[in-house]
């Protein structure tokens, strides 16, 4: 009885551990209407881990903007796009007001092996004319038009991770990093008076906290390396708390020109 109570603890200590394994996927923008989308594991690979196909949907103002250039960085391998208009979402439950492009990875093999917190490219694009307000924003699996596909339209990272099976270990999107917020891109590129705009406290562990009479459009972070780590729309409030301890780089953009702060997370 001992030994049967061992094996089944075991197994569900397995099960447990192997599910809390995943990557988490995010839209950063790289220049001007070029961007891309990476995925973020939340473990360390023993070894190589194996990635078989990818895929999610991307949401765009109803409208003439597109997504072209689309540039495969998971080995060079190709991606498929396929695109539904609002009217079309419509009869899915969508409200007529996004155009859905569904951006899939097929089955194939790319080794490779990652730390915790690394990011993944997965596929860069561009965005051909490129709105001046709305947002471009990740669809979430569990939104209705995601659901009234059958799951046709769900985010999925399918790998080997461990030798043994391919699975979908996708688990949500990176905090800060599900949409972009096209009116970022109009605001005027002046350089604010360092005294127009407070971010606090400094050095932080949970919250950023913004304080400006300018109406904020966005807020990034990035790390020493110049790599983006958080994305906030429209927020006097960010969430640090899973970031590492370091040095970061906080540019908020507001209706009269942005500001760069530096900021230790501690």
């Amino acid at each position: 009885m001992k030994t049967n109570y061992f094996i089944l603890t075991f197994f569900l200590f397995s099960i447990l551990t192997f599910s809390q394994q995943n990557y988490e996927f995010g839209l950063i923008h790289v220049s001007n209407n070029n961007f891309k989308v990476v995925a973020i594991p939340n473990f360390d690979s023993s070894g190589n881990t194996d990635v078989s196909d990818v895929g999610f949907t991307l949401m765009l103002p109803a409208g003439t903007s597109d997504v072209s250039d689309i540039t495969g960085l998971l080995s060079g391998r190709a991606w498929s796009i396929n695109r539904l208009t609002a009217e079309t979402l419509i009869t899915l439950g969508g409200d007529g007001t996004e155009d859905g492009n569904l951006l899939n990875c097929p089955p194939g093999q790319t080794i490779l092996a990652h730390t915790s917190g690394e990011q993944i490219d997965l596929v860069s694009f561009s965005i051909s004319n490129m709105p001046t307000t709305g947002e471009m924003r990740l669809l979430y699996n569990t939104e209705i038009i995601a659901i009234n596909t059958a799951g046709a339209l769900d985010s999925f990272y399918n790998s080997n991770i461990d030798g043994t099976t391919t699975q979908n270990y996708f688990s949500g999107f990176v905090s800060g990093l599900e949409s972009f917020n096209f009116e970022t891109l109009s605001t005027e590129t002046v350089q604010l008076e360092d005294n127009s705009i407070q971010v606090y406290p400094n050095p932080a562990s949970d919250y950023l906290n913004i304080a400006t009479k300018h109406t904020i459009k966005q807020v990034e972070v990035f790390d020493v390396l110049g790599k983006k780590v958080k994305q906030n729309i429209s927020s006097n409030k960010i969430n640090v708390s899973q970031l590492p301890v370091g040095i970061y780089i906080v540019k908020v953009f507001t209706d009269k020109g942005q500001i760069t702060k530096k900021i230790v997370i501690e």
